[in-house]
């Protein structure tokens, strides 16, 4: 039955496959049928970077050159954060009765553990691959930036798995143009601005408020009951707490298949289409909120990205005034990222007051799936005008700002505009 309903949302989702690269205002059945199309996109954050789904780019226009280029990128394709996700997972499996079902899943995951043993949240090869070819990408894009004696400076956050993913960035550069001069840094003192937190922010992130009480908690049993998974995998009741947290980890092993090289090994036979669906809306609930323009969270994600975006602003101006890096790039996470783009009002990042319409306004898996990122292109004139373009996952996106011939911004007008949210 679950494959008859698979091949018709297939078959929908291809007639109303959506262009964008970013959030759009989507109805229910319109969600439902892309995620039933493409399963990937229902692991929310872990949904693997799809490249640039725009073809052409808007022309440059007439006069103005590439100068500059700012960037924020996220770490690609990785594992599961901590190997104690995975051993939960079998810690559960191991002390309950499996039904034939349940043994066979046990025998799959006992393939993604020795895959992942040890490597708790580091780049996978698939990220690896994300960077490297999104270095080429740009560099083949904008090349006057990255060709001759052109010196770049590159920050990452300290996560092992961002330094992987500024080191895999910088190969692909490098092999196009093997001259440029590189400085690289990942300090503990960077982190003041590529990760910052407040200390309302991680409290508001503890999960112990009322949102997380009120809101939260009952939005995610109405929408998900755990119990049919874990009849199907075990023979003997599980209590609540521990079917949910079965159905939580195997969720996001089964969305993390999509990051990691293990050939046709897939769970999401382990659920239905509606239990993906459902349990996406959660977590992508909870990102919009944690790190959104949520109202539920007082504005401190926003807060949080004041000194990544004083930095943006100000080595961008060091730049156009005859400094010496053509393009500053910066590896951090996701979740920064995403609060970036809030402050930055960019259009694409909708938002909403009803937390049950979130999922129409605000998808995941288009904002940041693994190696998302921000491109910021600046161009010149001859008479020292400045023009910016703004680029989200390598593809073109807008502020509330007048631009020109599409998505051209003046930088003096759009640097005036984010300082006023400073």
């Amino acid at each position: 039955m679950y494959l008859r309903i698979f091949v018709v949302y297939f078959i929908l989702f291809c007639l109303f496959l959506p262009v964008s690269g970013q959030s759009k205002r989507q109805n229910e059945d319109e969600l439902r049928i892309e995620l039933a199309g493409c399963l990937e996109k229902a692991g929310s954050s872990y949904y693997a970077y799809p490249g640039p789904l725009q073809k052409q780019y808007s022309p440059v226009p007439r006069g103005y050159q590439p100068v500059y280029l700012s960037h924020y990128g996220r770490h690609g394709s990785r594992l599961l954060t901590e190997d104690s996700r995975y051993q939960e997972i079998l810690n559960i499996f191991d002390s309950n009765d499996m039904t034939e079902f349940g043994k066979d899943v046990r025998k799959r995951l006992e393939i993604v553990w020795q895959d992942a043993k040890g490597c708790g949240g580091d780049l996978t090869r698939v990220g690896e691959l994300q960077h490297y070819s999104i270095a080429q990408r740009m560099a083949h894009n904008f090349p006057t930036l990255f060709e001759g004696k052109a010196s770049i400076r590159v920050v990452s956050s300290t996560s092992r798995r961002c330094m992987m993913s500024m080191m895999s960035f910088c190969e692909g550069l490098k092999e196009m143009y093997p001259v440029l001069q590189i400085t690289r840094s990942a300090h503990e003192r960077d982190m003041a601005y590529i990760n910052y937190e407040s200390k309302e922010l991680k409290q508001f992130a503890s999960k112990t408020g009322d949102w997380w009480t009120k809101v939260f908690e009952p939005f995610t049993h109405e929408l998900v009951n755990p119990n049919r998974l874990a009849k199907s995998l075990f023979s003997n009741k599980l209590d609540s707490s521990i079917s949910y947290k079965l159905f939580d980890g195997l969720y996001w092993i089964a969305s993390d298949m999509q990051n990691v090289e293990l050939g046709d090994l897939t769970f999401y036979d382990l659920f239905t289409p509606e239990e993906l669906y459902s349990y996406w809306k959660c977590q992508n609930l909870k990102m919009y909120t944690t790190n959104g323009p949520s109202e539920a969270n007082g504005g401190v994600t926003a807060e949080s990205s004041k000194n990544l975006l004083n930095q943006m602003i100000k080595e961008a101006d060091e730049s156009l005034a005859g400094g010496q890096y053509s393009a500053n790039l910066r590896f951090g996470h996701d979740s920064a990222l995403i609060r970036l783009l809030v402050l930055m009002h960019v259009n694409e990042v909708s938002a909403t007051s009803s937390d049950a319409e979130v999922a129409k306004v605000w998808q995941d898996f288009r904002i940041t799936p693994m190696a998302a990122n921000l491109q910021i292109v600046f161009y010149k004139n001859a008479s020292g005008d400045v023009l910016v373009k703004l680029l989200l996952n390598e593809n073109e996106v807008s502020v509330p700002l007048p631009s020109r011939d599409g998505c051209y911004y003046s930088w003096t007008e759009l640097k005036d505009f984010w300082q006023r949210q400073l």
